[in-house]
């Protein structure tokens, strides 16, 4: 896996520092095996150009970006049912479906989601969530799932200071769906899980767009 990872910072051009933690590094092993284990008929089942293709980031879908979405939900519900009891039957459970959305349109609601999350980083000395930085004006599949996996990673390093005894490696599962998702998908969940952050922060986050 971590020869995976170094193999993909060779590619892109990026540089790991001595800051970054362990979770950023599960993030970062999970891109890098999706690169490694995608195949062309892959590629072309899930469409993977359709919605931008950069030759930094290579091949990646909205399909792989919904797993990993799908494992930043989990983790929000963990800290909601160990930290927030009183609130975890209250969180809102019901998807919003939107139609055409763009990829872009998901990176600006995990930046949003990502403030909310700065909040409870602070809280406990935790480094914020890393940014990403688009090559053009608007996002690609790889870019939203860079900085999903910076709010994961985020959230597993603050659970990872209140639980230091538990390993959170299991929040960055790689999952397979029998139909593709599209943007639309990712940006209803990403919406639910800002909903749900909402309701565990209170008024500490209210205010943040």
């Amino acid at each position: 896996m971590k020869e995976a990872w170094r193999l993909f910072i060779s590619k892109s051009g990026d540089m790991l520092s001595p800051r970054r933690s362990k979770t950023s590094l599960a993030t970062a092993g999970l891109l890098a095996l999706i690169f490694l284990t995608s195949s062309p008929v892959h590629a072309q089942t899930h469409d993977a150009k359709a919605y931008g293709y950069s030759d930094r980031y290579g091949e990646l879908t909205p399909t792989e970006v919904f797993s990993l979405v799908k494992n930043l939900d989990a983790i929000v519900m963990h800290y909601a049912y160990r930290y927030k009891p009183e609130l975890a039957s209250s969180l809102p459970r019901k998807i919003i479906p939107v139609q055409g959305y763009t990829p872009d349109r998901v990176f600006i609601a995990l930046t949003g989601l990502s403030k909310r999350l700065n909040v409870l980083a602070d809280d406990y000395g935790v480094p914020k969530v890393q940014s990403v930085v688009r090559e053009q004006n608007k996002a690609i599949p790889a870019e939203v799932f860079l900085l999903a996996g910076s709010c994961l990673d985020t959230l597993a390093h603050i659970l990872s200071v209140m639980e230091p005894e538990n390993s959170f490696g299991d929040f960055y599962n790689n999952r397979t769906y029998r139909r593709p998702k599209t943007p639309s998908d990712v940006y209803a969940l990403v919406d639910l899980i800002d909903r749900k952050l909402i309701v565990l922060l209170g008024e500490q986050v209210q205010q943040i767009e």
